[in-house]
């Protein structure tokens, strides 16, 4: 699913500063793709919704077609949490 790239900390580096819109995430550059990880991953990207939101105080502003967003927003956000817990 993600981009090969053989050191970790490029990887996430990468993710990181330019998101899944960068098209690093071959399996999450088309809606098509993106509608199908929406869906498949539903309640994992509520829960993560919810906790933000929680986090946040106050709801999150989806812009544009809302499950690419809330699909980009949930990779990058638990690719962010993994990078925390490697320590990069």
């Amino acid at each position: 699913m993600i981009v090969r790239d053989d050191n970790v900390e490029d990887f996430f580096s990468k993710l990181l500063n330019h998101g899944c819109q960068s098209g690093m995430i071959e399996k999450l550059v088309y809606y098509h793709d993106t509608h199908k990880f929406y869906d498949t991953h539903y309640y994992e990207i509520e829960e993560l919704r919810e906790e933000l939101e929680n986090s946040f105080g106050e709801p999150l502003q989806a812009k544009g077609d809302l499950k690419n967003w809330f699909a980009w927003m949930a990779f990058e956000e638990t690719a962010r949490f993994i990078a925390e817990e490697l320590g990069l």
